[in-house]
């Protein structure tokens, strides 16, 4: 019974550590993933690792590298202006990307942002819309 709880612990960190592969980066691999990022007009955001994930385009407005607060581990954010509110302002959507899921569209085809930086991950599925 023992080693059967241990089985199952062992199995469900595995799936939990395949949600978030390349979410938190080194300073260098942050700021050149971030580098990468400007240099588009849009990014697709999909999952395929979650169940029932659906693609979304995301028009990149700018791109920054946050430190986490947590070792020495940055992220990548993308913001983007967000919908008009009854005040005629728009307030900013930020979204802190996985580059195991975040995607670009290269010719006919999508690449994650991870393969494009030579960083190891499972994108788990190819890209759907």
């Amino acid at each position: 019974m023992k080693k059967t709880i241990i089985l199952l612990v062992l199995l469900v960190n595995g799936f939990l550590a395949q949600a978030d592969q390349l979410a938190y980066l080194s300073k260098t691999d942050a700021e050149k993933g971030a580098a990468l990022i400007r240099k588009q007009k849009y990014i697709y955001l999909f999952c395929g690792c979650c169940d029932n994930d659906k693609s979304s385009k995301v028009k990149i407005e700018r791109v920054e590298v946050r430190f986490t607060g947590y070792e020495n581990y940055y992220e990548i954010y993308v913001i983007t202006t967000g919908e008009k509110e009854s005040d005629g302002k728009s307030n900013p959507n930020e979204y802190p990307l996985d580059l195991a899921y975040a995607w670009f569209k290269k010719k006919k085809e999508y690449v994650t942002v991870g393969k494009l930086l030579d960083l190891p991950h499972d994108k788990c599925q190819e890209f759907k819309k």
